[in-house]
């Protein structure tokens, strides 16, 4: 193995900047607990091993699971986690015939790959196949509900239990599983974090108190007690993870304890470019090359970049070599799956969605395009190869890729496994899954006014399902269009209050849905007159198309695939005011700040390159109106930092700090960079008056609707952040992340900061006078709320009108939506978006303006 990698760095000639050796590990065994290896699970054990022996750390978590505590594995990679909950599993299904498993997997890519397994161990007990079954989303609504009468164990994504499961939890099929459900397995608990692990967070209190309130009061005993059983290999506080994703308590099974062997591998820092063009040119060029050796050897390729894996597979054009991403048709995705199982396909180019537990055991090779954005993601694509047999993993990345962070590859690998991160307090978050209980407790028939038992939910949720049974607050309006009248559908755990766009594709007439695609996605990978890759095929973006529940985005088949890039803007309006400023968290020094604030963020998609050539919207329209500016709206969490000082006003300096920053943060907190974003541009601080463009900020935030504070650490550790930057000069001198005098200039400011009093910053307060209203002045660029997001206009004049005869005038405003075409939204149907709107005084009966800089006082 070790010898074909030489021969491919050579036919390269490839520069290994460094390199580092994992020896292979002996194993270290104990007996299984006696009511295992005595018990109706014995057959399934001597079926693997004669002897009735395990690794230790398996016999210790089969422990405490027979002892009824729920726990969570946390060992590496290989080390036979599967094995323990497939048998406590059997132990529990053969000790009480009323018994059910489900099994939640994160991806369906694992789901198929864990059902063969699932399937041979409990025809060792001589349970019959169909004991074991799947539910996904290909499968037919009336087969799910015989799945559920007849297989023992179900598996399923938690998307499936969210999106169909929880919402039949009326039907007596659904009712009667989740009765007899005792024990519930969540693998790869590492992935539940972010946005998908708040969202999943709440998912398992409802399914929760969903259990507890279908078993009568009398019957709620120890039986009928759901247990829990958590796997992962990457991890860092497991016990506080877990139990912040469940609300229970677990025993936790370390690498302390560990006993599975391992195999040597080796990791080789390859001198290339990280990204863009070049960057995949240099990894096709790699896998070019691993089809060349004399010695098949099968790989796998890793690039964060939905349209990346695409170039790729055309690139190495060959059919033992697909991409594989989300957004696949089931049928697609399926049969990829299937020809890396069986050996047909060489190799694959993946996204992030085939990192975790795909167990090919004879896969040697992988190849990542730069350094993965946290070390979780690392160890994670690095235990896709060498299972069976020695392995090496390759990352292409600049010479400078460690060093330019103060480390090392081999500190990057020994360092520490950021934590996972939740954050239950999103309003947003709660509000949707608000929306789903309350018709989860209807469809039950067991309402109650606040939160219902049998879970421990986040602090003021009951006060938000409130809400959502009574109406809700204006902020709440985006979140519950999109939720519609099918929140379980509408609301997907991998995105928060972000619509979905259906791909379509064929003849006028006899279009057909070929994927889909998230807003925040659409907007960089799916904008109109773009170039589209999508399972080997190139498509031209044609048309986007907005009607409530039906997003559509059109794709014509193209018969070249140029790659074409968007033109991106992005406009930050900045709260400092007191209720801006969350938790009072702000820091002054006698020229600047440093603060965790409410942001308003609106992203747009301007045009799109070829080469470097632009093509804007606003010449495109004159000739196809479908040629279009399309954007994105959402308030957010982050942290300005904002110094007054000479040297902070040079754009290239606050650009290199706020990329700096970011990337720092992504990679300390294991945060998935695209759920934050940065920018040192196009910045305003909203006053009473309206809003104040500064050159002299950057910001951080969350990329997610209503935030999840994921930036949080940024505030709270910034000293640390700054030193880590220092470090990063010390180590990679001129190829360090920021220069030298900035770092410096930067470390110095730092140390004036101190805390201050929230209420010193931000809006005077405005006294409007009688028989006025604070209005937006006329020809102001805001959001108007138009299903199911906000849309960017020019407002004509405001309107001061008793619409419905209620016999009392309201405020509302006029718009062009094209052409001549006018129409009026309500003041509480406006959102001050980006830059281009003002406050200003108007007098209805008058028609009368005054500027606020003009009132006295």
């Amino acid at each position: 193995m070790f010898e074909s990698i030489d021969q491919l760095v050579d036919n390269l000639n490839l520069k290994v900047s460094e390199w580092i050796t994992l020896p292979e590990r002996a194993e270290h065994r104990s007996s299984a607990p006696t009511v295992i290896s005595t018990g109706p699970a014995a057959d399934a054990l001597t079926s693997i091993n004669a002897d009735g022996m395990l690794w230790n750390h398996q016999s210790l978590a089969l422990e405490y699971l027979c002892a009824g505590d729920n726990v969570v594995v946390a060992t590496g990679t290989a080390s036979g986690k599967s094995l323990i909950f497939q048998l406590y599993a059997l132990h529990r299904l053969l000790t009480d015939q009323n018994s059910k498993v489900l099994v939640f997997y994160p991806l369906r890519a694992l789901t198929a790959d864990q059902l063969v397994s699932w399937k041979r161990i409990v025809q060792s007990v001589g349970l019959p196949p169909e004991a074991v079954d799947l539910i996904y989303g290909g499968v037919p609504m009336e087969r799910r509900e015989q799945i559920l009468e007849q297989a023992r164990v179900v598996l399923m994504t938690p998307d499936v239990c969210q999106a169909w499961f929880m919402r039949s939890i009326g039907t007596a099929p659904v009712r009667r599983f989740l009765e007899g459900l005792t024990l519930l397995i969540l693998d790869e608990a590492h992935v539940y974090e972010s946005v998908f692990g708040s969202n999943t967070a709440f998912l398992l209190r409802r399914l929760l108190a969903a259990k507890r309130q279908i078993i009568p009061q009398p019957h709620r005993g120890n039986q009928n007690q759901l247990q829990m059983v958590a796997a992962t290999a990457t991890i860092a506080d497991a016990e506080q993870h877990l139990e912040g994703l469940t609300g229970l308590s677990f025993q936790v099974v370390d690498e302390d304890s560990n006993g599975a062997p391992t195999h040597p591998r080796r990791v080789l820092h390859i001198e290339g470019p990280d990204h863009g063009a070049d960057g995949e040119t240099a990894i096709a060029s790699i896998l070019s090359g691993i089809c060349s050796l004399e010695q098949r050897h099968r790989f796998i390729a890793f690039m964060d970049s939905r349209q990346g894996v695409e170039r790729i597979a055309r690139t190495v054009g060959t059919e033992s070599v697909k991409a594989y991403r989300s957004g696949f048709e089931a049928s697609d995705r399926a049969e990829i799956e299937r020809s890396l199982r069986n050996g047909a396909l060489r190799g694959v180019v993946s996204t992030s969605a085939l990192e975790l537990g795909i167990d090919i055991a004879d896969m040697e090779i992988g190849v990542n395009l730069g350094v993965p954005d946290s070390r979780k993601r690392f160890r994670q694509r690095l235990g896709r190869i060498g299972r069976s047999q020695p392995g090496v993993f390759i990352v292409v990345a600049p010479s400078n890729a460690f060093k330019q962070f103060g480390e090392s590859l081999q500190d990057y690998y020994d360092g520490s496994i950021e934590p996972s991160y939740l954050y239950l307090g999103n309003d947003f978050v709660q509000f949707a899954h608000a929306r789903c209980l309350r018709d989860e407790m209807e469809l039950i028939g067991r309402e109650s006014s606040g939160a219902p038992g049998g879970a421990r939910w986040p602090e003021k949720f009951s006060e938000i399902l409130g809400f959502a049974r009574e109406g809700w607050p204006r902020q709440f309006d985006p979140v519950a269009q999109i939720g519609g009248g099918s929140p379980h559908i509408n609301y997907p755990l991998r995105q928060i209050v972000d619509p979905n766009f259906s791909l379509t594709s064929g003849r006028s007439g006899f279009e057909r849905e070929i994927g889909n695609i998230a807003h925040h996605q659409a907007i960089r990978e799916a904008y109109p007159g773009g170039n589209y890759l999508h399972a080997g095929r190139a498509y031209r973006v044609s048309r986007w198309a907005y009607g409530f529940g039906e997003e559509t985005i059109r794709l014509d088949e193209a018969r070249n695939a140029v790659r074409t890039r968007p033109i991106l803007r992005k406009v930050i309006t900045v709260d400092l005011s007191r209720d801006g400023i969350v938790d009072g968290r702000i820091k002054k020094s006698q020229s600047g700040l440093v603060a965790e604030v409410q942001i308003q963020v609106n992203e747009s998609v301007e045009g799109y390159q070829i080469g470097n050539s632009q093509y804007r919207y606003r010449d495109l329209r004159v000739d196809n109106p479908n040629m279009r500016r399309q954007q994105r709206d959402f308030r957010t969490t982050g942290i300005i930092v904002q110094i007054e000082d000479e040297w902070f006003s040079h754009a290239s300096v606050r650009g290199e700090i706020a990329d700096a920053l970011r990337e720092l943060l992504c990679r300390d907190r294991s945060i998935a960079p695209h759920d934050i974003d940065a920018t040192h541009t196009n910045i305003a601080i909203r006053t009473a008056s309206g809003r104040q463009h500064v050159t002299d900020a950057v910001v951080v935030y969350d990329s997610v609707y209503g935030g999840l504070r994921l930036s949080e650490n940024l505030f709270t550790e910034f000293e640390r952040y700054t030193d880590q930057l220092g470090r990063a000069v010390d180590l990679a001198g001129s190829d360090a992340i920021v220069n030298a005098e900035a770092v410096e200039l930067l470390q110095s400011w730092v140390q004036g900061l101190a805390d201050t009093d929230a209420g010193s910053i931000g809006a005077v307060n405005i006294n409007v006078p009688d028989g006025w209203l604070l209005v937006f002045k006329p020809g102001s660029v805001v959001g108007v709320f138009i299903n199911p997001s906000f849309v960017e206009r020019e407002l004509i004049e405001p309107v001061y009108r008793d619409f419905f005869g209620t016999g009392e005038p309201q405020l509302y405003y006029s718009y062009r939506t094209g052409g001549e075409q006018v129409s009026f939204t309500p003041h509480e149907g406006i959102e001050a978006v980006g830059q281009d709107w003002e406050l200003i005084l108007w007098n209805p009966n008058t028609g009368a303006y005054q500027a606020l800089d003009e009132l006295e006082g």
